[in-house]
């Protein structure tokens, strides 16, 4: 090609037509140009279709581990749900005359005061996507917003589970090593029944559980949102 162009540029300077010859310069430089076009815009194009192949990869990775996530709030709410409902159970015993309640009632429902939650949900692929300064790569507004704050979302919830287990450990330990035998029937339960004070740390268990149940469930919330928009992008795709 660079040969025929040449053979055809010596020609007309030989020809000694300064017009058709400026006409042909002006020809060969636009082909130049096209040319130039033609082969950024094929870069572009390849480059476009890497990015899109990339983010396509990181949406997946993001929507398994999302999936993994609601599976696991899904667990906890059921969890932290659970030892609310041990608690409201204790607290109605309390109405009750000490002589009327049911030792093992009783002292099955102290026994359950430790059941409590602790989400770990599976932050991989956006910590990589994170840490990597590739969120950019997600071009739906939306999905990068919701991303964005997910990491703080869950500090905050981590830092109510750890409250209460703090709180319970410290209030709960104490009572159970001095009111709880584990090995033997209990035909008495007067001691700890008749404790204001146990009846509250009860109550603040309890407040504190379903407190977590609505902290999941917002959680849950925003887990909705985010696969909807993961899987409204794999379907743009």
């Amino acid at each position: 090609m660079i040969k025929f162009f040449r053979h055809i540029r010596r020609k007309l300077i030989e020809q000694n037509d300064m017009g058709k010859y400026l006409k042909y310069a002006i020809g060969e430089i636009l082909l130049v140009v096209i040319g130039i076009l033609i082969a950024l815009q094929i870069n572009n194009w390849n480059e476009n279709r890497k990015e899109v192949q990339f983010e396509q990869k990181l949406l997946k990775e993001l929507k398994s581990d999302f999936t993994y996530n609601q599976r696991e709030l899904t667990r906890n709410i059921g969890k932290a749900t659970l030892l609310a409902h041990n608690c409201d159970s204790l607290l109605v015993l309390f109405d009750f005359p000490d002589d009327k309640v049911n030792p093992d009632d009783f002292f099955g429902y102290v026994r359950k005061l430790g059941g409590y939650s602790t989400y770990n949900p599976s932050n991989g692929a956006l910590n990589n996507l994170i840490s990597s300064g590739n969120l950019n790569i997600i071009k739906n507004d939306s999905l990068r917003t919701h991303l964005a704050r997910w990491t703080g979302m869950l500090e905050d919830v981590k830092e109510d589970e750890k409250r209460l287990i703090n709180f319970g450990d410290t209030q709960m330990n104490p009572i159970r090593l001095e009111y709880l035998d584990w090995d033997s029937e209990y035909s008495n339960v007067a001691p700890i029944f008749l404790s204001l004070k146990f009846k509250n740390i009860v109550r603040t268990i309890r407040n504190s559980a379903y407190y977590n149940v609505e902290n999941y469930e917002t959680l849950s919330t925003e887990i909705i949102k985010i696969l909807d928009e993961i899987k409204s992008e794999l379907d743009t795709i």
